[in-house]
């Protein structure tokens, strides 16, 4: 599980970060049967400049192994209350070569302290609902169904976690 290093990732981050996100959601993608026609706002086919804007409300985190990019995470705090208030945590996201090693845990832990030195008191995520592993894992983290809403044809599970 040796890491070299989790960093913000920068507007020189770009093309690093939309390959991690497209590689890691991409086999989500192929799991849904979606594909860049039939989903176009799936993160895993999103163009550059989606993920360079999201960039400007988002802050990004990579995880680097290898020399490389393995991963990466965004947080937000200050999060209108509607959406659960407090912190926000999405885009976690593991390439494909580097699963099974513990940096998903690592990113989660480090979106998590970066949170809770900004203030933030809870954290909340989405997670599409069928993709079942995923709401187990983030079980497994400590956080806890608090709703679910729906977004196009899903179900979403929403998931919070007290940081304090």
């Amino acid at each position: 599980m040796p890491i070299d290093a989790i960093r913000q990732a920068t507007a020189d981050d770009l093309d690093d970060l939309v390959a991690v996100l497209r590689d890691a959601f991409g086999s989500q993608a192929r799991e849904l049967g979606l594909d860049a026609e039939s989903a176009p706002w799936h993160v895993a086919f999103r163009e550059p400049e989606r993920t360079a804007h999201e960039m400007t409300y988002l802050t990004f985190f990579m995880i680097i192994a290898d020399g490389r990019p393995a991963g990466c995470i965004a947080i937000q705090n200050d999060v209108e209350p509607e959406y659960g208030g407090d912190g926000y945590i999405g885009r976690v996201a593991v390439h494909p070569e580097y699963r099974g090693r513990g940096y998903a845990r690592l990113l989660m832990e480090f979106a998590e302290t970066a949170l809770r030195d900004r203030g933030a008191k809870k954290v909340r995520l989405l997670v599409l609902s069928v993709l079942d592993y995923l709401v187990r894992f983030y079980a497994s983290q400590g956080y806890v169904t608090v709703g679910h809403h729906a977004f196009r044809e899903y179900d979403v599970t929403e998931m919070d976690k007290p940081l304090v």
